[in-house]
């Protein structure tokens, strides 16, 4: 006779599934087949594109702040301005790895845009801002 799971044993199996299955994936995506499909997915914009205004929709990739599991969800790296900002998504960051962004363009030094040093200047009425005197 077979055993079924409790509610609260199946919802300890699920999630620990999905931790494994997360570490696994963390793996995956910096062998080559794993970076390759990140790359596809980084052309096609799925992680999104970069909120910053003057990096002009720039697409971004994912990544960790750290690579312990459950300590930070994932953030997305933009390579044109080369800052991190949150993430849409409430997956794990260490599922992605602090690592993959960067190997990424050091194996295809070729997909990253210029950076952008452009930035923004504060002005009222056309005339700039003028930093208070200390």
């Amino acid at each position: 006779m077979e055993e079924t799971p409790t509610d609260d044993r199946q919802a300890k199996i699920e999630s620990s599934a999905e931790y494994l299955y997360g570490l696994i994936h963390a793996r995956y995506v910096l062998t080559s087949a794993g970076l390759n499909a990140v790359l596809e997915k980084y052309y096609n914009a799925e992680y999104g594109r970069c909120p910053r205004v003057f990096c002009k929709d720039q697409p971004v990739l994912p990544a960790a702040i750290s690579d312990v599991p459950h300590e930070e969800a994932v953030k997305v790296f933009c390579p044109s301005c080369e800052d991190m900002y949150t993430a849409k998504s409430r997956l794990d960051g260490a599922f992605f790895t602090t690592s993959l962004p960067h190997l990424l363009l050091l194996q295809y030094p070729d997909i990253k845009p210029p950076r952008q040093t452009e930035r923004y200047v504060p002005r009222i009425y056309g005339y700039r801002i003028h930093k208070p005197k200390k």
